[in-house]
């Protein structure tokens, strides 16, 4: 056997020229239709020629009446409802953080990205970098603003104001009793005139987004809609519908980026808008076109969007939270228009349904940190916290099939308001948790006997350009604890070296070799070489799961390596997971493991982490393929290099320990993990591996990285389940 040695500080040599091969890997990938719009779309706007000949458009004349048909046609609930709805299922605790919230966003301190306070200063500055006191230019074009992310930082920081979710705040405060109606009323209002002010329509980075554009006036339309009644409301309302008109008509001018480029989330954020505002305008110029545009763009990415098996296109668990809000709130125009929902939405709202909630957690609502996680909620409709899936899945289930998932609870809300408090009253039918694997979004769930341990893996070929470097990777919560974990995001436009660090494979449960990833991130948001995977073998034996699976990622390189991993749980308490790197010649086998934020030690001449959990010690032990402990080390908080993060949350990270644990030699490389609740017993003789961990135990033998002959005990106070399972190759 090869072996091991020391983390690699760095990734590995680019092979000369490169650069080129990855230029025209992009123009194959784009293909002669994306290549050319893409040359077009660029010479517009680095010419100048949209800022020299964009146009303003004509003021939105608004006559008697025109504010009513809005106001009737809003697809939210009434208010007075939500509230009687929402009283018994709203803990005290919860409207007290509400009202606080609500009074910070008074204030200009605003909750971003659900997670921490930023400080926009009184009255806001709307061109502010929270975070760095910079600030974006306010007389700049919008084709021309983002050109100073260099010096000013992360957009988004600055757009997360701009999207307006002290709006829900704020509303939902009053709706709910936490603060009174007319000073939210009033606090908002003058919000949105100091926003007008101060961002003339095509100047400064929020005209920068079409679905900023969007998000923000479904915000302000919530608002209307919750405080409509109040005078400060009321005084805002035409200020409303003017920029309702503006965002249309900017939105449908340069849809085609949308249409073309970012044809994910942001696209059916902009049919929304677009639809909206055909809906709520009906006298505007447009108003037919947009609804139209609008309407038949949702019914036409339902189908795109969203696999047959129920994965996103963005590979992303919150892009997808945040493609199915538009969705719901879409569904709401339709029935209170009293016109039927199309059923390529409905199939998309169900099917997307079944693949999430495969995968959460029932207590805390969290899903894994899967994909690309900048904590986007288009909607904050109610007080869970942000990484909690309920409300969501419960407004889901509701619009889709007629049922509740869910007991009666704050995640309740959000339907409340999308469906009407009456939608609450629907039969319950609690979700059937069970192994199930998606073939084409490459997720496999394998699930315990006990609703609080599950395991994810990661292995398809991917068939969007969009995604996080994470083949093959593995999430595990046992008891209700997420031990191994995805890094996260945490930021999109800071330092290089942590957006490629929390991108790459390096940063994930997999391996890398010699250095180099799966694929070439080339850009910020675009990897190069989509990587192709394949499913082995999926089962579930009763006693334990099985997952198989490889992709060919490195077999561009010298060598042509392929990874194959096999992925056992014998429920509940233990998981073998063996990885093998298989090709021509010598090469390093870096394998990675990160874990969730616990007090931890390493014990580097047994192989073997452990993590100090709630729910008592967890090990994650690595061996080779004859069972011999491989150090390898551990670091938690690492920044040169960046290693060891987690960020759950935007712009937010917290250290954990990252076990990485490196062999070199002659292919083929294997790695034998054990993941077990205390440490665990392990024995090899004549080729037979038996391993214990906890209340459960399993016994196999390996054969090209493949598990065969695997007999497994399952809970050992279980006397049915000791009777154990085989399966061969």
């Amino acid at each position: 056997m090869g072996s091991a040695s020391k983390d690699p500080a760095a990734a590995g040599p680019r092979p000369h020229g490169a650069a080129w091969r990855d230029l025209l890997q992009e123009v194959l990938e784009l293909g002669p239709g994306g290549v050319a719009f893409r040359v077009r779309w660029e010479l517009a706007l680095r010419s100048g020629l949209v800022a020299l000949t964009e146009r303003r458009p004509a003021p939105l004349g608004l006559r008697p009446g025109d504010a009513a048909v809005l106001l009737e046609r809003l697809p939210f609930a009434p208010a007075a409802a939500v509230r009687l709805a929402m009283a018994d299922r709203l803990a005290a605790p919860a409207r007290a953080e509400l009202a606080a919230r609500a009074v910070d966003a008074t204030r200009g301190r605003i909750r971003c990205f659900g997670r921490w306070l930023g400080d926009y200063g009184d009255p806001i500055d709307w061109h502010l970098n929270p975070l760095d006191g910079r600030r974006w230019s306010r007389e700049a074009h919008w084709t021309e603003v983002l050109a100073d992310t260099g010096r000013v930082g992360d957009v988004k920081l600055t757009w997360e104001v701009g999207r307006f979710p002290q709006a829900f705040d704020l509303a939902r405060a009053a709706t709910l009793g936490a603060m009174a109606p007319a000073v939210a009323a009033a606090a908002l209002s003058g919000q949105i005139e100091g926003f007008l002010r101060e961002n003339p329509y095509g100047r400064g980075v929020h005209w920068a987004s079409g679905q900023e554009i969007a998000l923000r006036l479904v915000a302000w339309l919530f608002a209307v809609s919750a405080l409509r009644g109040e005078p400060g409301m009321a005084e805002a309302l035409p200020a409303v519908m003017g920029h309702l008109h503006e965002g249309a008509v900017h939105l449908e001018r340069h849809l085609a980026y949308a249409r073309k480029a970012a044809y994910n989330n942001h696209l059916v954020s902009e049919a929304l808008g677009l639809a909206l505002a055909g809906a709520l305008l009906p006298a505007a110029p447009r108003a037919g076109r947009w609804r139209e545009l609008g309407l038949g763009l949702l019914s036409e990415q339902a189908a795109r969007q969203v696999y047959a098996d129920g994965g996103y296109l963005m590979h992303s668990h919150v892009y997808h939270r945040a493609a199915l809000q538009p969705y719901l709130l879409a569904t709401a125009l339709r029935r209170r228009a009293g016109e039927a929902v199309p059923e390529a939405w409905r199939s998309a709202m169900e099917r997307s349904l079944a693949f999430l909630v495969a995968q959460q957690d029932p207590a805390g609502g969290r899903l894994p940190n899967f994909g690309s996680n900048d904590g986007a909620l288009p909607l904050v409709l109610s007080s869970c916290d942000r990484s909690d899936f309920r409300p969501l899945l419960q407004a889901l289930s509701l619009a889709a099939r007629g049922e509740r998932l869910y007991e009666p609870g704050p995640w309740d809300e959000e339907a409340a308001w999308l469906l009407g408090p009456a939608a609450l009253a629907a039969p319950l039918r609690r979700p059937r948790r069970v192994s199930v694997s998606f073939a084409l979004a490459g997720l496999h769930v394998l699930h315990g006997r006990a609703d609080d341990t599950s395991t994810t893996f990661r292995c398809g070929t991917l068939r969007h350009r969009f995604a996080q470097i994470d083949m093959l990777h593995v999430d595990v919560r046992w008891r209700g604890e997420p031990v191994l974990v995805d890094g996260g995001t945490y930021l999109y436009n800071g330092p290089a070296e942590w957006h490629r660090h929390f991108t790459g494979g390096a940063s994930h449960n997999t391996v890398t070799v010699d250095g180099r990833d799966q694929m070439v991130h080339h850009r910020r948001f675009k990897v190069l070489y989509l990587t192709r995977a394949r499913l082995l073998r999926f089962e579930d034996a009763g006693a334990y799961a099985l997952a198989e699976g490889e992709h060919d990622g490195f077999r561009r390189y010298p060598g042509g390596c392929v990874h194959r991993r096999a992925v056992l749980h014998a429920k509940d308490d233990l998981w073998v997971i063996v990885d093998r790197v298989a090709g021509a010649g010598r090469h390093a086998a870096r394998l990675h493991w990160l874990a969730g934020p616990y007090a931890h030690h390493h014990d580097a001449g047994a192989g073997r982490l452990t993590l100090d959990t709630p729910a008592g010690a967890f090990a994650v032990t690595v061996l080779d393929g004859e069972g011999r402990p491989l150090a390898g080390d551990v670091v938690a908080g690492g920044e040169g290099p960046v290693r060891g993060w987690l960020s759950r949350s935007y712009a937010e990270k917290v250290p954990v320990p990252s076990l990485a644990v490196v062999q070199a030699g002659e292919a083929p490389l294997v790695f034998v993990t054990v993941l077990s609740a205390g440490a665990p017993r392990v024995s090899l003789e004549r080729g037979r591996w038996r391993v214990e961990g906890g209340r459960s135990a399993a016994g196999f033998g390996i054969e090209d990285g493949r598990l065969v002959e695997i007999e497994a005990a399952a809970g050992a106070d279980d006397a049915a389940a000791r009777a154990g399972h085989r399966a061969g190759a």
